[in-house]
């Protein structure tokens, strides 16, 4: 019998993925409309909701025109007059609390035939919606990005020749970025791309702040990048017996993964914190348990599995370069083969681990560990530092013996994905 996994390396590894747009949520994603809207993480209640992932909803519902204000939104909240769905459910990864509304403006890429993904544009740095803050300068800057600032990089993408971000991570991973929490190489590419057709489509002052907000943005490239991952992991899922993840993410509460063989199941564990770079004045105390979508690049191949290409991110993460490249090494024996595509030039041009295979994680005991940023505990204050962390084994565990489960059980019987 064929091994199972193959099909789903070969999704991720072979499955090129270009840039089509970028659009309005509401446009893009069937799903989301008045008062339904998306969040980062596996599933949750209104009621779940922790603080940055609150104020995140509580300043879209502002931003949405659904309330004058935040004591307005907070009422809405309370009501149950909102319905939010995880953002995996619909195409779509968020970073951080992933909030996703109609008139946010998402970015869309697409592959061969009908596959598309989405994720939401990166607001830049400093308090941000995505990290909790909903002041008035952070719905100003989301009212700009959905006004003027997206539409005018819609029209360059629509003007520029084809773009391929595939290669354009591949090619990030030689610039020293790996593409999750360090993304400064890949950002000042695709604005190098797009920025003659935002320059010729927009004279004056909005092409200059286009071209401000994303040279001057080093995560710009982060939602192409995890909207890439989205793509390839959605490929690589649903085939039958195979032990590959291809969905990890938290809600401020749990962690959640899935994995290929087993369907739409959510396996969770309570979300940890991790080790963490914190800000001046912050510490463990003030920080959310583990947050967002962004770990589907580790899914794919990137982030915290390409940290050898990146030895500058210690700088913001934490950590040091030897410890690093042992991390990538361990991630490794837990993956079911290496990239062909996607190569460290410090390791020799040897390919990053890919395709995180559930049953090696449980069978050496090793969970995956993933970049993360982290936000404060309480809604408006936003990020308060980044680092590496560990997510914890008990789903890979579990999800390793619901497959050797499954091949246990006779054909015909029933006993397979729940």
């Amino acid at each position: 019998m064929s091994d199972p996994r193959v099909r789903s390396i070969d999704a991720l590894e072979c499955i090129e993925v270009r840039l089509e747009g970028v659009r309005p949520a509401g446009e893009a994603i069937p799903w989301v409309g008045r008062r339904r809207y998306l969040h980062a993480g596996p599933p949750l209640g209104l009621d779940e909701l922790p603080g940055p992932m609150r104020g995140a909803l509580l300043g879209a519902l502002v931003f949405e025109g659904e309330a004058e204000d935040l004591d307005g939104a907070e009422a809405l909240v309370a009501a149950g007059a909102v319905e939010v769905e995880p953002c995996h459910d619909h195409g779509c990864v968020g970073a951080m609390a992933g909030i996703v509304t109609p008139r946010m403006p998402v970015v869309v890429v697409a592959a061969a035939g009908s596959r598309r993904a989405f994720s939401p544009i990166n607001e830049g740095l400093g308090k941000a919606l995505r990290f909790g803050s909903n002041d008035a300068a952070t719905l100003a800057r989301l009212e700009w990005l959905a006004q003027a600032g997206a539409p005018t990089l819609d029209r360059a993408i629509q003007a520029s020749e084809p773009i391929d971000l595939t290669a354009m991570i591949a090619e990030g991973l030689r610039r020293g970025d790996e593409c999750h929490n360090r993304n400064v190489a890949s950002s000042a590419s695709l604005m190098g791309r797009l920025a003659p057709a935002v320059a010729e489509a927009n004279p004056g002052s909005e092409a200059a702040r286009v071209l401000a907000y994303g040279f001057g943005n080093r995560h710009f490239f982060l939602p192409f990048s995890i909207a890439t991952a989205k793509l390839l992991a959605d490929a690589a899922h649903d085939v039958d017996g195979s032990p590959i993840v291809t969905a990890m993410c938290g809600n401020g509460r749990r962690l959640g993964i899935r994995v290929s063989g087993l369907g739409r199941d959510w396996l969770t564990a309570p979300a940890p914190i991790g080790d963490a770079r914190f800000f001046d004045g912050y510490g463990a105390g003030d920080a959310t348990p583990t947050m967002g979508d962004s770990f589907i690049t580790e899914t794919a191949g990137w982030g915290a599995f390409a940290l050898a290409a990146a030895p500058a991110i210690v700088s913001f993460i934490g950590g040091d370069v030897d410890s690093c490249r042992r991390l990538v090494d361990g991630m490794r024996r837990i993956c079911a083969t290496e990239s062909g595509r996607l190569l460290i030039p410090g390791e020799g041009f040897r390919g990053t681990p890919v395709g995180i295979d559930a049953g090696l994680a449980a069978r050496h005991g090793i969970a995956p560990v993933v970049n993360n940023g982290i936000a404060h505990r309480d809604a408006g204050i936003g990020q308060v530092g980044a680092g590496i962390t560990r997510l914890p084994l008990e789903p890979f565990e579990r999800a390793a013996a619901a497959l050797a489960e499954q091949e246990r059980a006779p054909s015909g019987s029933g006993g397979g994905r729940g």
